[in-house]
């Protein structure tokens, strides 16, 4: 048995038709040289990051595996979670675990495995090197930029090679092309390093201006150029390395254009079902004294109910009539409307992590987890990039509070002068609470190929067909690795 080196590309929010000889003329070159179809993934529900890497590494729906959107509240501690790492909230085996099983079964040498940002790896013992995002939230309010890596010593190693992980450049009104070079040019040092068998790497730069501008904007040519070098870059380092290099591109969603934003908690506390706290001045969501409230992904919501046997009907109804909602499942519903959209797929639904109900948006918009009703009554972590903190998705920390955009920026970096330089303990409180402008949203299921995810590989397994559910990329990198030749 061999493993072939594989290398798996994420690209974020890439869809078959931003692929152009225009706009990505190294990917378009590549696949056209080499005789590569686009292949159409059926996306997991909903498409968003931690859903779509979950399923393609397990093969596996989110009833089975347990990751059923970016962030899912916890019972037992009464808390919304977002963007956790931790391996250990995944409930099924992945590819790596069964190649390193495969290996030892067969008493071969295990493959190594290499993952960078995200991907549910952290505290893998079946991880052998790893970077993601992680920075040092210090005592008197400042944050500094930083990453987790395995082993310890590539932290270090990197980060004097090619400066600190750029956070500002990964998330908030900065974000740029910058935080996805540095991923790739990391990437290439721990491959030189370490040469990993398989290689799973995420490179964000297209969801934020996707989501900023919309897909329609002009600027997106300039954003789709920026991350085709950086797909250049790592393609040709890897192909003129390890010339027997398997390497897939591939996306966990596409982007639509929206225009309306849902503000779901407004309505359910206007009904009586959300309950605040007064804390510092604003407002906290109180989640576990709440008889029903929202934890807002993109295009999709859980909704969960303190005593759904009273109220989930009632509930039901109300969000039934909000104008931009489509769709509101009980955990049944869900289950057949995901299963529908395919015979070979389980359930959607997952018993401890998902709302009672799940409200779906029409393609034209999406939900904020906005619940104050008044704006003065904000809490003060709604104007700061704050992902752990806030109870849902907030796209507006794109933004810059006060505008124009140069006002913006001097305002952002005088408190961050306030805070790093000075050692002021105050709020960085640049970013905006409206989230009107936002014009490119993702979750639901599209019904337009053109804003499905894709797939390009080198080595496709010979019965595929031009369209693949979400849990059948598990057996393209299967066979990539295992398969013995490119053909």
């Amino acid at each position: 048995m061999k493993f072939h080196k594989t290398v798996v590309l994420d690209v974020v929010g890439l869809s078959k038709d931003l692929i152009s000889k225009e706009n990505t003329p190294f990917i378009w070159k590549w696949r056209e040289e080499k005789r590569l179809e686009t292949v159409i993934i059926e996306p997991a529900f909903p498409a968003v990051t931690c859903v779509a890497q979950t399923t393609y590494l397990t093969g596996k729906s989110p009833e089975e595996h347990g990751i059923v959107a970016n962030g899912f509240y916890d019972k037992t501690f009464c808390e919304v979670k977002n963007w956790s790492q931790s391996s250990k909230l995944v409930q099924c085996k992945r590819i790596f675990d069964e190649l390193k099983e495969l290996a030892r079964e067969n008493g071969e040498q295990e493959p190594t495995i290499f993952t960078h940002s995200f991907w549910f790896t952290l505290y893998d013992s079946n991880i052998d090197y790893l970077v993601t995002p992680r920075p040092q939230y210090l005592q008197d309010g400042g944050k500094l930029p930083d990453c987790y890596t395995k082993p310890d010593s590539l932290r270090d190693s990197l980060q004097s090679q090619l400066g600190a992980f750029p956070l500002g450049k990964f998330w908030g009104p900065l974000t740029s092309i910058e935080s996805s070079s540095w991923i790739a040019k990391s990437s290439i040092l721990v491959d030189k390093q370490y040469d990993p068998t398989l290689s799973l790497i995420y490179l964000p730069h297209l969801d934020y201006c996707l989501q900023k501008y919309g897909p329609n904007h002009s600027i997106i040519p300039q954003h789709l150029q920026e991350i085709d070098q950086v797909v250049k870059d790592l393609i040709e380092y890897y192909e003129s390395t390890h010339p027997d290099v398997r390497i897939i591109i591939l996306s966990e969603y596409g982007i639509g254009s929206v225009d309306k934003v849902v503000h779901i908690n407004r309505h359910l506390r206007e009904a009586g079902y959300l309950k605040v706290r007064r804390e510092n001045g604003g407002e906290t969501l109180d989640c576990g004294a709440s008889d029903a409230f929202a934890v807002s992904d993109h295009q999709v919501a859980h909704v969960y109910i303190r005593d759904p046997s009273k109220d989930i009907e009632n509930i039901k109804n109300l969000l039934k009539n909000i104008d931009g909602i489509e769709n509101v499942f009980t955990a049944w519903e869900q289950n057949r409307f995901y299963k529908k959209l395919s015979n070979s797929r389980n359930g959607a639904f997952h018993s401890e992590r998902s709302g009672d109900l799940i409200a779906v948006c029409e393609p034209s918009s999406w939900f904020s987890y906005y619940y104050w009703q008044n704006d003065n009554q904000a809490p003060d972590f709604a104007y700061c990039v704050a992902i752990h903190r806030k109870p849902g998705y907030d796209p507006a920390e794109m933004f810059f509070r006060f505008g124009p955009p140069l006002l913006g920026k001097i305002y952002l970096f005088w408190k961050l002068f306030l805070v790093y330089a000075l050692r002021i303990r105050t709020c960085v409180d640049a970013s905006p609470i409206v989230c009107n402008m936002i014009k490119g949203s993702h979750g639901i299921i599209p019904k337009d190929d053109s804003l499905k995810p894709i797939l390009i590989s080198s080595s496709l397994p010979p019965d595929h067909s031009r369209s693949i559910l979400s849990e059948q990329v598990y057996q393209v990198i299967k066979y990539a690795v295992l398969h013995l030749n490119k053909e």
